[in-house]
């Protein structure tokens, strides 16, 4: 997933790849910028090596590499530092500018997909090692000898045969069109779609170790706040050629804008226990990325030469350790309500989700987890029901659900992980346990049971305090949030009492209460003031 110069456009903040125009006209470049004044079309194809899996390895197959369409993309025409012209390709990759004849020009080709009005969006793809800088892909300069002049240009992998030996001048511009793919099925259920702006950085020195993101140590490919970071390390791992990770990212995106995620992240892998948060935004990532490619194999390509790889198959229905809180369960039903495979007991497409994702999903009182979309998603669609019920009983999650899961009984032999929320109403106590059975030693607190989650009914706005009383000098955190929104919150750390104390409005509010260091027992109660 991931004769050519390298330089650095100070004017433009931008990285540009200079190169040739693949496949272009032979002109020769004048000596100067000044045309006849006589109108001309400069037209032609603005591509970009795409290197495809091999399905054997998962690894990338360079020998299978294809010249495909950069859709969507600015192109502008340059005359000394001047741009005389500005459009974007077409779905093909076509383009079409307006110069002079006998003038002396150059091609820029950057690195974004941009546009506004009632569909809106905003994506640009930037080297964090250096500074930020936009890609840009410029050609040759050329000269204009005709009225209709063609000029085609390509952005090449750098590929040299058994390592990269040329700038990698294609990676941003097939992320670029993974993006593409996601905006094209979006504007089409959407007609008012609306996406906030977003940063892709990728760079070859963006490595699988952590550090600083500026130096390319970004740990793995990831989401935060509005930027997608990739990986690009050639020989280790590479994330630009492989089209459901950065698709996967994109989702993640796509809930923090424009749908909701309360998942709080850390290390997750196929078959683990998860905190139903964490399990359903990852499970939503991969079955997004099937989605966009109607491809529900996902492969990420790493090692030496990007050659090997691993692959999950999103609709197989027989997972690991299925449930409310994995994501191997939650990816499988989200997809198969999208897809019409032959296995699935409903086909709704991409606009029922779409529409839950941004409307109910997007609201609710309760935690975003499996519970609430699939409250949601038959809600909306009642002759859906029965198939849909057979989905969640494919993954072992009880049918009659609602969005607080009071209905679930799978506790995984751990009695402490059920109720999914434990209700209180003021003068309430109740003492809840966490536990760290589904932890290995070094996962962070994102697993089933490592966490309790309360149900807050507050009948009249003032004064109420949650009170959380460690039996044993646990350090106790807790977070209380209203849809979705952060509310109040104490973790100040300690081994006393914490009592979160808040002026809140009359309604519904939910509560994320962990105990550190050990499997613990504490005493909640909720006081009014």
């Amino acid at each position: 997933m991931k004769a050519i110069k390298l330089m650095l456009m100070l004017s433009l903040s931008a990285l540009a790849y200079g190169c040739s125009g693949g496949g272009g006209d032979s002109a020769t470049p004048g000596p100067g910028g000044g045309g006849s004044g006589e109108s001309a079309t400069i037209s032609g194809k603005i591509t970009y090596d795409n290197v495809p899996h091999n399905p054997s390895t998962n690894g990338l197959n360079y020998n299978a590499t294809t010249q495909d369409p950069a859709r969507g993309v600015t192109v502008q025409l340059i005359q000394g530092s001047t741009v005389v012209d500005t459009t974007t390709t077409d779905n093909s990759g076509d383009y079409s500018l307006t110069g002079e004849t006998g003038a002396t020009y150059t091609l820029r080709v950057r690195a974004e997909l941009k546009q506004t009005g009632t569909q809106s969006w905003d994506v640009v793809v930037v080297d964090n090692t250096s500074n930020n800088a936009q890609y840009v892909l410029d050609s040759s300069s050329f000269q204009v000898d005709s009225t209709n002049f063609t000029r085609n240009l390509n952005a090449a992998s750098g590929w040299g045969g058994s390592s990269y030996t040329s700038t990698r001048a294609a990676a941003p511009f097939h992320i670029l069109d993974r993006v593409y793919d996601v905006i094209d099925k979006l504007r089409v259920v959407d007609t008012n779609l609306q996406l906030d702006q977003l940063v892709i950085n990728w760079s070859p020195n963006n490595i699988p170790q952590s550090g600083s993101l500026n130096t390319g140590r970004i740990g793995t490919s990831f989401y935060s706040a509005d930027k997608i970071y990739l990986l690009g390390a050639a020989d280790t791992d590479t994330d630009e050629y492989d089209g459901h990770v950065i698709i996967h990212e994109w989702g993640h995106y796509f809930e923090d804008n424009n749908s909701r995620s309360d998942s709080i992240g850390g290390s997750h892998g196929g078959g683990d226990r998860l905190d139903m948060r964490v399990a359903f935004g990852e499970g939503f990532g991969n079955a997004w990325s099937a989605m966009i490619t109607d491809d529900p194999i996902y492969r990420d390509s790493l090692n030496s030469g990007q050659s090997q790889g691993f692959s999950i198959n999103i609709e197989a229905n027989n997972v690991s350790n299925p449930g409310w809180f994995s994501e191997g369960s939650v990816q499988s039903i989200l997809y198969d309500i999208y897809d019409a495979g032959n296995d699935d007991t409903v086909a709704l497409g991409l606009g029922p989700i779409y529409d839950v994702l941004v409307g109910k999903q997007r609201n609710t009182e309760a935690f975003t987890s499996i519970f609430t979309f699939m409250t949601f998603i038959k809600e909306n669609n009642p002759p859906e029901v029965a198939g849909l019920n057979q989905l969640l009983s494919d993954q072992n999650i009880q049918q009659n659900i609602d969005i607080w899961g009071s209905t679930e009984t799978d506790d995984e032999g751990e009695p402490s992980v059920i109720p999914v929320y434990n209700e209180f109403n003021p003068g309430d106590a109740q003492q809840l346990c966490t536990i760290r059975t589904f932890n290995s030693s070094t996962t962070s607190m994102n697993k089933l049971g490592n966490r309790k989650f309360l149900k807050l009914n507050i009948p009249a706005s003032g004064s109420y305090t949650l009170r959380l009383t460690p039996s044993s000098g646990e350090d106790l955190d807790g977070y209380i949030y209203q849809q979705g929104n952060l509310v109040v919150f104490d973790d100040a750390g300690g081994s006393s009492s914490v009592n979160i104390t808040h002026n809140f409005t009359a309604g519904t509010y939910v509560a994320d209460v962990s105990a550190y260091q050990t499997d613990s027992c504490f005493n909640v109660a909720l006081i009014q003031n």
